[in-house]
């Protein structure tokens, strides 16, 4: 009783918390494994956060998916082989322990092949790492978070090839292939393809798991180009100053296949225009877009597409020791317009690292998101010498520094799943592999 007579009150407890509220703390959790262990409390946790659409969304915004390391190829493709992981981050505990628990040796692609294995990788994204199996077309989907190693591809066996409309001779080769994922059901993933058809012709296929896992293919019309695709582009990168060599102008560089919004951009050499794929699998189709002159960059050691702020496409450019990056304009008087919208000079930061500075400024390799990739040396340098991979997000300005390794082939960044599959509701819940 109180000291007044009356009957005391109860004491509140967290379960007294108005829902919105509750969702208010668990925006505010610093990790999804954090999430996910305050989800396993109790069930009206669990339940709040998985019947709440709009909160995965914003927590996916304000938590982007972490970095696990980088996956190289490697650089000897006549010699077997399987790309390699490098972990970053050795200091985070969780992500640490994410590696330990996940298979990234890929010794399950080992066990199936043996010794002989020669896989290169094609693509990461959502936690899936895409490969490519070399002399064949033959895709294969893992998830090495996930310990598993279960979907493949043959594209020898689709249709993907066909082209009844032209009697010509040519080769048909498949020239790019990468990831669509969803950042709010790591359960389901896409895949799209840019087949070639001689040297002028091109086409996309799109694969979705969301519509059954029986191996169609949705196909685009056939497009031409006016230039050859060269399905190595970079070349002989070993050779300083020959990314601008006149003879490669006409080559799509196809490592540039970088989803912007709901299209995938694979940028030219010369940047006079990319070639566009529309995913959408009720009618997938390719075409081009011309690319202002202002855009050329002449004189940029090295430049990627890609999106800032949601889904703005940008490009990011390296010169000497600056990183910039230009935004499209979307509307107004000047839409369609690029402009430049903000450099960083990276000097200071270099020279502390390295103790000097290197010869070649800095190097663009990759782009995911607003974060950019980029290196102090060229690919193929001279082993002696130190390469550093970093990366810059173009949003908070933040540069990490990640390690020293020698850079002797291309590199995928790997991030871990946006989302977890336990937060899903039950009629979200896809198992494809099981």
């Amino acid at each position: 009783m109180a000291a007044n007579g009356q009957p005391a009150a109860a004491a509140a407890t967290i379960d007294d918390l108005p829902e919105i509220l509750l969702l208010d703390i668990f925006l505010r959790l610093p990790s999804l494994s954090d999430l996910v262990r305050a989800a396993c409390t109790c069930l009206p946790w669990r339940n709040l956060v998985t019947n709440f659409p709009p909160f995965r969304r914003q927590f996916i915004d304000l938590h982007p998916a972490p970095l696990l390391g980088l996956f190289f190829d490697t650089p000897f493709q006549a010699v077997p082989g399987i790309p390699a992981f490098a972990p970053a981050r050795r200091n985070d505990p969780e992500l640490v322990a994410a590696i330990l628990s996940g298979d990234f040796f890929l010794t399950a692609l080992q066990a199936r092949d043996g010794p002989e294995a020669n896989w290169s990788f094609l693509d990461a994204c959502g936690g899936y790492l895409l490969l490519i199996k070399e002399d064949e077309v033959l895709l294969l989907l893992l998830n090495p978070l996930a310990r598993w190693c279960e979907r493949f591809f043959d594209l020898s066996d689709s249709r993907i090839f066909d082209d009844d409309d032209d009697d010509r001779e040519g080769d048909r080769q498949l020239l790019y292939a990468g990831l669509i994922c969803d950042d709010e059901n790591p359960a389901s993933f896409g895949i799209f393809c840019l087949a070639a058809h001689g040297e002028f012709r091109l086409r996309a296929a799109v694969f979705f798991s969301f519509l059954g896992m029986g191996g169609d293919w949705f196909l685009s019309p056939w497009l031409d180009v006016p230039h050859h695709p060269n399905p190595h582009p970079e070349g002989d990168e070993d050779d300083e100053g020959d990314e601008d060599d006149d003879g490669d102008e006409g080559d799509l560089v196809l490592e540039s296949g970088m989803r912007v919004g709901n299209f995938i951009y694979w940028l030219y050499q010369n940047r006079a225009y990319v070639v566009v794929l529309d995913p959408n699998p009720n009618n997938p189709r390719l075409f081009v877009e011309m690319i202002p002159p202002l855009l050329n960059l002449e004189g940029f050691h090295s430049s990627i597409l890609g999106q800032i702020n949601g889904d703005k496409m940008c490009i990011a450019y390296s010169n000497g020791f600056n990183i910039g990056f230009m935004l499209r304009q979307e509307d107004g008087l000047d839409a369609g317009a690029w402009a430049n919208s903000r450099v960083f000079n990276l000097t200071d930061q270099v020279r502390r690292k390295l103790g000097y500075l290197p010869q070649n400024g800095l190097k663009i390799a990759a782009m995911r998101g607003s974060i950019v990739y980029f290196t102090t040396s060229q690919m193929f340098h001279p082993l002696e010498a130190t390469c550093w991979f970093a990366c810059l997000c173009l949003e908070s300005r933040r540069l990490e520094w990640l390690f020293p390794r020698t850079y002797n082939g291309l590199f995928q960044p790997y991030h871990h799943s946006s989302w977890s599959t336990f937060l899903l509701p039950e009629n979200e819940r896809f198992y494809p592999f099981i």
